[in-house]
């Protein structure tokens, strides 16, 4: 029986020939299942050689939604900087995660936990004159306002001390840009001859005439002499006494001023001593505590003054310090003045050791002396502004070790404009570096649009051409550019990763 060949199909000696096609190109129709169809495949898997046409799965909306899912996890938890395998995420719940040394002009506000350009200005005013808010203000102003220190008095037995000026400080008094407030800079009540009592201090203010708040320091009372008490003042004049009349004087500082409520700071005067001749005078109150009672020689200890906090935050520095009271005694030094510029109590006898006023622009009271020769005069008040203008930032961040040798670099960050509409790698720009610093690659930025009314930021897949150096520490840098009162940008939260 022959054998019929069918086309297309093996021949008897086991070989396909050409020629039994109809053309040299095997498609899908010649073939009894269709390879395209997935449901023709019942086991086996393809080869990947065979995939090279499949595209690539996209992965930056994925990449981007974990990173922000990262930021809300850090702010949800109040959550420092914190790792991932080969990622970091910051959401400047502190500043922890930023390498302060390697950073320049930033500023951290803890109320909106993101990163600014700021330069903070502060200015000592000694004279009355005028300030002026800049034009890109941020936030809120810092303001000490204290009054003149009242004189000490020249008692026969060791003179009263004069008060210091009161003390008014708000940390964040609210203000307004380009705006000019008026200032007052109060004397240091003026030193009297002997026998005589203390002259008050002069009151300092902080206006804008009567359209906003105004900030009032009440000039310190002056000692007290004879049969009189210390002088009610900011803070109170030390009493002295020969008859009975041995109060110091209280303090008219009034605290509160407007919704600024526990600003304003002042005490009494201390008392004379009152058990017998020779009568000592007391130590003047001080912004930080009431002047205590004088000894049988005089020697009153002036009430310390109240530490005013700087605006960089590190360094409290006092004013307003109570006098010390004097001595009869020419051998007994007289008492010290308080923290914050009180001056010294002097001696018995002018031709010892005279009694020293307060420190200038300090408000402190001035110390008692003596019949012979005097109190001495209060020192004179000061005004002290602080604000913040916006400035370029260098953020950078502390390292973190990569497990292995990096070759690519993605970043994810938010950010909003305080003031103006930055610029995407024109006013913010990031890089990332895989030695410490010492080297940077630049990321190309692009807009992924917002979320909770910041804009998202990214650059995914960047290839590291800086040095990349064992041990791999990764850090990324964000600049903040052209910054000014019409442009101010703010870095809320970063992602830096690395593969």
């Amino acid at each position: 029986m022959g054998l019929t060949v069918v086309p297309g199909t093996m021949i008897e000696d086991g070989t396909v020939t050409d020629s039994k096609f109809t053309n040299t190109t095997i498609t899908s129709a010649d073939m009894a299942l269709d390879p395209r169809d997935a449901d023709n495949f019942s086991s086996g898997s393809v080869p990947l050689a065979q995939l090279d046409n499949v595209p690539a799965t996209d992965l930056t909306g994925l990449d981007d939604d974990l990173a922000l899912l990262g930021f809300k996890t850090a702010a949800n938890g109040s959550l420092a900087k914190y790792n991932l395998l080969d990622q970091t995420v910051d959401a400047f719940e502190d500043a922890s995660g930023v390498d302060a040394s390697a950073s320049t002009g930033e500023d951290r506000d803890s109320t909106g936990k993101y990163f600014q350009g700021a330069i903070t200005t502060r200015t000592t005013h000694t004279a009355s004159g005028t300030y002026i808010t800049p034009a890109g203000l941020l936030g809120t102003i810092e303001v000490l306002v204290v009054a003149g220190g009242g004189a000490g008095s020249g008692g026969g037995a060791g003179g009263a001390a004069g008060g210091a000026g009161g003390l008014v400080y708000v940390s964040a008094y609210t203000a307004a840009a380009s705006t000019t407030y008026n200032l007052t800079i109060g004397a240091g009540g003026a030193a009297q001859g002997a026998g005589t009592s203390g002259n008050s201090g002069a009151d300092s203010i902080f206006d804008t005439s009567g359209t906003s708040t105004t900030l009032t320091a009440s000039g310190g009372g002056g000692g007290g002499e004879g049969g009189t008490t210390g002088k009610v003042g900011g803070s109170g004049g030390g009493g002295y006494s020969t008859s009975g009349a041995n109060a110091g004087g209280a303090s008219d500082q009034v605290a509160s001023f407007g919704s600024y409520s526990n600003v304003g700071f002042g005490f009494a005067g201390g008392q004379a001593y009152t058990s017998g001749s020779p009568y000592g005078g007391g130590g003047g109150g001080g912004a930080g505590a009431v002047g205590l009672q004088g000894k049988p020689q005089g020697e009153g200890t002036g009430g310390i003054g109240k530490a005013y906090t700087i605006a960089d935050g590190t360094t409290s520095v006092y004013y307003a310090g109570g006098g010390g009271g004097g001595t009869i005694d020419n051998t007994t030094p007289g008492r010290p003045g308080g923290l914050g510029g009180g001056g010294t109590g002097g001696f018995g006898l002018s031709s010892v050791t005279d009694p020293t006023a307060g420190t200038a622009n300090t408000g402190g009271g001035g110390g008692g002396g003596r019949n012979d020769g005097g109190g001495a005069a209060g020192g004179s008040g000061v005004i002290i502004t602080s604000h913040k203008a916006p400035t370029n930032m260098t953020l950078v961040s502390t390292a973190t070790a990569a497990q292995a040798a990096p070759t690519k670099g993605d970043i994810v960050f938010t950010y909003s404009n305080g003031a103006g509409t930055a610029v995407i790698n024109t006013n913010i720009t990031a890089e990332i570096s895989a030695d410490n610093g010492s080297t940077w690659t630049a990321f190309t930025l692009t807009s992924q649009g917002t979320t909770g009314g910041h804009t998202i930021l990214t650059s995914h897949n960047q290839t590291i051409t800086s040095t990349i150096t064992a041990p791999y520490n990764m850090k990324y840098r964000i600049k903040t550019l052209v910054q000014g009162s019409s442009m101010n940008t703010r870095i809320q939260a970063v992602s830096l990763g690395w593969s």
